[in-house]
């Protein structure tokens, strides 16, 4: 067997057909505002929340009967043009119908989408969504309830302007597998719509008896943990009576979020569904107000606290975004996005300031190989002097390049990859050793993993000279990351995602291939190749496995993708190679580096290799050399000469070892 990198993935599966990679930035490092304060504005916006709007427009619906599209296409119209009409009725709201595919037809109906558009950065967006289909039954909790708690924040969030634009949705087809939402999120992909969050909400009226005063669950994937941090901080601030928790049971992603999450925005599972076991009415004909919504109490809660964080979100100071830091030959660069209402910016490295600059970028020359260095930066604000909240933090190892070629076959060691979260590991065929945020058994029965889970492995970066002609990565793999289904029968596109990416900022990471689970590919070797052509003459290069997952709780699973063979091969043919006696060209490269330099001649013929010590001395010397590695390490760090010639030319370039 071969030795390989092995990795875990946590996996379910939703019904949808398979979808092309879609090269979206996403929301994934977005930072939220800190808010310690009520705002007595925003508090009367939320004190407007009615429980009487709530339980006529969930009483409404309940009443409609079956809002199935597919087999009761006419309740399903008449619910979407009813939701489009109270849309329209509260005015300000650029109202329309998305429609979609299912199953390769489209529907009589679709997703009724309200625009609220913002006054300063309309082309930022918050999203509130429900879904008001539902196939068996009234569907009062589920989602009568959730849609009510939208057209609400809608009629009351319309009347005030807001600097960003809010999307009202109530999307369709959610219990044939997240169909409506799914197209929606993929439509906002492709645009690269810059969604800064989307609350979700899906079934929020039934509370267990029994269980004490009540409270309200969120669930979040994790590169949806910022926003949690921030709805929760907002939620418990403004309704501290009725306390926001993060579901126990599990994050549940079987809803309408799970979309949007697929398509990297942060979003929240905001639902009664920490009881889903113990809902008696769930998908019957007893879901009804007073037996599936048994607390309009509850109701009332979970839609002012979404009113209060969207518009908290919607009017904020937001931090400074998108801060990276890079890795130089011999200092790690720090950028960021400057912000609006900013006068300057306050720089942390590793909990300590660093450094205050008016300037969005700044060089930290104080960096050893091998250690790692967390960086995150403050706004200040222009008017008042308060510093905001953090941006997102960028955590890096300082490494030197790469050496290209690049070559690692795992039977020893990973070396050239760098650990960012979670774990990667080699395996050989007595035994593996299995990445997991949850205790495993090994060799018994008893598999056990959380099902919310994140692994990042970075490669060291390198540049791609632009006398580069050709380069590729490539490696051998085989997965098994996707048998894990909710139960929905057609094709499925699981939510657990396996890419392959790239990056030459740090602040962007495309997209290069997706690995998804065939009929025949559980355990058998595939080779994977891609070019790099498109990234030459760049600088700063790296590539990292991003491997994502986001089940029910009820659904935990081993999921793995073992790679192997991994290297990176390139060519220098830009220039041809000479028979002429006489350089043409020497590259040496990287320059200055840890001991280790690849000289490029482009002679076909062998020559010789000198290196001198700053007094001249002669401290390496070999012949017949061609053009490839050449490994110094064993000198000491500083400068020398390194010089080759054959019999009628001679170039002596300075190299330095660090």
């Amino acid at each position: 067997m071969k030795h390989t990198v092995f990795f875990l993935l946590l996996l379910c599966g939703i019904s949808l057909s398979a979808q092309e990679i879609i090269d979206n930035k996403g929301n994934r490092i977005q930072s939220y505002p800190v808010v310690t304060t009520i705002n007595p504005a925003i508090q009367g916006l939320v004190n407007q929340v009615s429980i009487t709007n709530l339980e006529n427009n969930i009483r409404y619906m309940q009443d409609l009967g079956v809002r199935d599209p597919v087999t009761n296409k006419a309740i399903a119209l008449q619910t979407q043009n009813w939701l489009r009409d109270k849309f329209e009725s509260y005015g300000k709201l650029d109202v329309s119908i998305h429609y979609f595919l299912h199953e390769g037809d489209s529907l009589s109906t679709g997703n009724v989408v309200a625009i609220k558009k913002g006054s300063e950065f309309p082309n930022e967006y918050i999203l509130i969504s429900s879904h008001y289909d539902h196939n068996a039954g009234p569907g009062a909790d589920d989602n009568a309830s959730g849609t009510a708690g939208v057209l609400e924040c809608a009629k009351i969030l319309s009347q005030v302007e807001t600097k960003r634009s809010i999307l009202f949705i109530p999307f369709n087809c959610e219990e044939y597998g997240l169909v409506g939402s799914f197209a929606y999120a993929q439509k906002c992909a492709a645009e690269n719509r810059n969604i800064l969050g989307v609350f979700n909400l899906d079934q929020i009226g039934y509370f267990k008896p029994g269980t004490g005063e009540i409270k309200m669950g969120v669930g979040y994937s994790s590169l949806s943990k910022n926003l949690f941090d921030f709805y929760f901080q907002v939620a418990n601030l403004y309704l501290h009576q009725v306390p926001t928790f993060h579901f126990i049971k599990g994050d549940h992603f079987n809803s309408d979020n799970t979309s949007f999450i697929m398509h990297d925005y942060a979003s929240l599972y905001i639902s009664d569904s920490e009881y889903n076991a113990d809902i008696p009415c769930y998908h019957k004909a007893c879901d009804t107000l007073g037996n599936g919504v048994n607390s309009l109490d509850l109701v009332v809660a979970y839609v002012r606290a979404t009113l209060a964080a969207t518009a908290e979100l919607a009017n904020g100071w937001l931090p400074p975004q998108n801060l990276s830091a890079i890795s130089d030959l011999s200092k790690v660069m720090i950028s960021w996005d400057k912000t609006p209402e900013t006068s300057g910016y306050k720089l942390y490295k590793n909990g300590t300031l660093l450094a205050e600059t008016k300037e969005a970028t700044y060089e930290d020359k104080e960096v050893v190989t091998g250690k790692g260095y967390d960086y995150y930066v403050k706004g200040i604000n222009a008017t008042t002097g308060v510093e905001s909240a953090p941006s997102n933090t960028d955590s890096i190892i300082f490494t030197k390049p790469l050496t290209l070629p690049y070559e690692n076959d795992f039977e020893e060691n990973s070396n050239g990859f760098v650990i960012r979260n979670g774990s990667w590991v080699v395996r050989n065929h007595a035994y593996c050793s299995v990445l997991s945020n949850a205790p495993v058994t090994m060799g018994g029965t008893s598999w056990y993993f959380s099902d919310n889970y994140s692994n990042i492995v970075d490669l060291q970066w390198f540049p791609i000279p632009a006398s580069t002609e050709d380069i590729s990565v490539q490696f051998d793999y085989n997965r098994n990351i996707g048998n894990s289904m909710i139960g929905y029968g057609y094709d499925y596109l699981f939510n657990t995602v396996c890419y392959l990416e790239i990056t030459t900022d740090r602040k962007t990471w495309h997209k290069l291939a997706k690995f998804r689970e065939t009929s025949s590919s559980q355990y058998t070797w595939d080779n994977f190749e891609i070019s790099l052509n498109e990234y030459i003459g760049n600088e700063f290069v790296q590539l990292r496995f991003r491997f994502e997952s986001f089940g029910p709780w009820t659904l935990k699973s081993i999921k793995q993708l073992n790679i192997d063979n991994f290297k990176i091969d390139f060519t220098y043919n830009a220039i041809p190679k000479y028979e002429n006696p006489f350089f043409k060209e020497v590259v040496i490269y990287p320059n200055p580096a840890n001991g280790t330099f690849n000289i490029i001649t482009h002679q076909e013929k062998s020559y010789e290799v000198i290196v001198y010590d700053i007094s001249g001395k002669i401290v390496f010397q070999q012949t017949e050399f061609q053009d490839g590695n050449i490994d110094l390490s064993f000198l000491q760090k500083g400068s020398y000469i390194l010089k080759v010639l054959n019999d009628r030319h001679a170039v002596a370039k300075k190299i330095v070892i660090q």
